[in-house]
């Protein structure tokens, strides 16, 4: 594969991408630990996106550097996510990412074809005009709400859907007049897509889909752990609008039966959805919101 290199800098230097190795892991590690505060999720899944044969995980290189890095992921043959766009904190602000993103774009082209999309920061304004450059559109704003459990609703609200139920619930889903408050995405865990049977099948293969008051609501949801604080999750919801605050006050219920302290739900940013996570008491977990970009062929 011949190195796709940046000339641009008046170093000597060359940034230099290229598919990541077994042996970037101790740099990516020191990269990492810079970031968030030491909070970086990339230590958590190096090693699993090493092994990604369907997508493709990069390093950039600058002269015996590792400046950066980040992950080209296949969804589905026609869905792809960009993630971990990460620029060592020693060389920011000289296009380093900019340089990374048309590099992983260029590998999709190669790879993949449709939809491609990424989530950053509302207030990662850098990355917003590099999404704009290089033509990807805003489609989506989320944010994170939540509420403190405790053991005060419908103990009998939420039942495991079965694997003979798969194709009713995903026509259910899809059918959902909740779907287009939720721009027509899916959360798969910090990844957004559009419903498919494949995405609802891992959820129910996972024992993490449930139908709610004789299948009014689909819901699906996992456990969060962070700071040892246990969150459950809801990713995947659909009901009537109108019922949505009953299911998230039902789901905090039932996050307390799972043993977590809270109930969470990165939210579309909708007026009727806010209406609804203020009525069941969910409260805004950040002080920004993520804004979801996508770029198709």
């Amino acid at each position: 594969m011949t190195p796709f290199a940046f000339t641009e800098s008046p170093s000597p230097a060359e940034l230099v991408c290229r598919a990541a190795l077994p042996l970037d892991t101790p740099a990516i590690l020191e990269l990492t630990r810079r970031i968030w505060n030491g909070h970086d999720y990339i230590p958590f899944v190096w090693r699993d996106w090493l092994a990604d044969a369907e997508g493709f995980l990069a390093v950039a290189e600058y002269g015996s550097r590792i400046a950066g890095m980040g992950k080209l992921t296949r969804l589905a043959e026609d869905e792809w996510w960009l993630e971990g766009l990460r620029v060592h904190p020693d060389f920011e602000g000289r296009g380093f990412a900019t340089h990374i993103h048309r590099y992983l774009m260029e590998r999709w082209r190669a790879l993949g074809k449709g939809a491609i999309r990424l989530a950053t920061a509302s207030k990662r304004i850098a990355v917003h005009r590099i999404c704009d450059k290089l033509g990807f559109q805003k489609v989506a704003e989320f944010a994170a709400f939540e509420k403190p459990t405790k053991l005060n609703g419908n103990a009998d609200a939420f039942r495991l859907i079965q694997a003979d139920e798969l194709e009713t619930a995903f026509a259910f889903a899809t059918e959902s007049h909740l779907l287009p408050l939720c721009f027509s995405l899916i959360d798969l865990g910090w990844q957004w897509a559009n419903p498919r049977l494949a995405y609802l099948k891992r959820y129910v293969t996972a024992a993490q889909a449930y139908g709610w008051r004789g299948n009014a609501a689909l819901v699906c949801a996992d456990e969060d752990d962070e700071d040892g604080i246990k969150s459950w999750m809801l990713r995947w919801v659909a009901c009537e609008p109108q019922d949505l605050a009953e299911v998230l006050i039902d789901f905090a219920h039932f996050a307390a039966q799972n043993g977590c302290q809270k109930a969470a739900w990165i939210a579309p940013l909708q007026s009727p959805i806010l209406q609804a996570l203020e009525k069941a008491g969910y409260q805004a977990a950040w002080d920004f919101s993520l804004y979801v970009f996508e770029y198709s062929d």
